[in-house]
């Protein structure tokens, strides 16, 4: 049995299968990314909420053509995104995607209405219907009357949000947000989230925003919870529960499992046709006890 992922992208925006990414650090291996499993409407606003070092800038990277994963597949209109070389990654991130980051999102030199009006330039678009926009993406979210500031004479809030006018300049299907409210306030962080929640409905962009805080994961359609390099429940479409073996062979049972499966701290391993096979081990005869619990190895 096989899961068809050329009807699956007729349904989505974007699908998301097995996706794994291994960092060597000299000899070591850290494993960011543990098999990911999910997909994206047109049109969605999705949130992706995690502790730090969960995986979730990593998977934004990868949907973003920015980092390549180890393994698995990220397929955006049906095309595969992350067997792209350097140059179509290029122009998918330039044509397709719109970027928003913690900081640094803005030439610290340029007015606000040049930051917006920068993109196109690169793009190549002709000088006066870029002005236009950049006009009408600044007065969208509410900075009309701070176009020629530049980003030391603006508060933080309005840098991020004259940063999701950037991000948004060349008319991107998809808008990715990386902790993009983690420098600000309670009250600066609504703006901007407002903001960003006025994109998703005004111009129909698809949003990814990922973040560690939970009131900012409210304000997304749905919520998709990461921590260890999984999204927290997730069922492989073909296999069920998944889990993880390690460099030392050992593997983790979710707990779910072991209590439907009668599990406790010593199991049966069978090889067969079909893969491996784990069952209880009958100890009935020691003492009359049940051993159920889990094993700190």
């Amino acid at each position: 049995m096989s899961e068809n992922l050329e009807e699956l992208s007729e349904q989505y925006k974007i699908v998301v299968r097995d996706l794994m990414k291994v960092y060597r650090r000299g000899q070591k291996e850290v494993i960011a990314l543990r098999g990911v499993d999910f997909e994206v409407n047109s049109g969605e606003f999705l949130s992706i909420i995690g502790p730090s070092g969960s995986g979730k800038s990593t998977l934004l990277k990868m949907l973003g053509a920015l980092d390549k994963p180890t393994a698995g597949a990220i397929l955006y209109d049906g095309h595969s995104v992350n067997t792209l070389d350097d140059r179509r990654s290029m122009l998918y991130r330039r044509q397709k995607v719109g970027f928003v980051w913690q900081v640094g999102n803005l030439v610290p030199g340029l007015s606000a209405l040049k930051n917006v009006i920068l993109p196109m330039k690169l793009a190549g678009a002709p000088s006066k219907p870029s002005s236009e926009r950049a006009r009408m993406l600044l007065e969208t979210l509410g900075l009309d009357h701070r176009m020629d500031h530049r980003p030391n004479q603006l508060s933080g809030g309005e840098n991020q949000r004259v940063a999701i006018c950037v991000a948004l300049a060349n008319n991107p299907e998809l808008l990715l947000g990386d902790e993009i409210t983690g420098e600000l306030d309670s009250e600066t962080t609504e703006i901007v989230m407002d903001a960003l929640k006025a994109t998703n409905k005004e111009f129909g962009t698809t949003v990814i925003n990922v973040t560690h805080n939970p009131k900012v994961a409210e304000y997304a359609d749905r919520v998709l919870r990461i921590r260890d390099g999984l999204i927290e429940g997730q069922k492989h479409i073909l296999y069920g529960d998944i889990t993880e073996i390690d460099a030392k062979g050992r593997m983790v049972i979710p707990e779910t499992v072991r209590r439907l499966a009668g599990l406790g701290k010593r199991v049966v391993l069978r090889a067969t046709s079909e893969g491996l096979l784990i069952s209880p081990l009958d100890t009935s005869g020691e003492n009359g006890e049940n051993n159920y619990g889990t094993n700190s190895d």
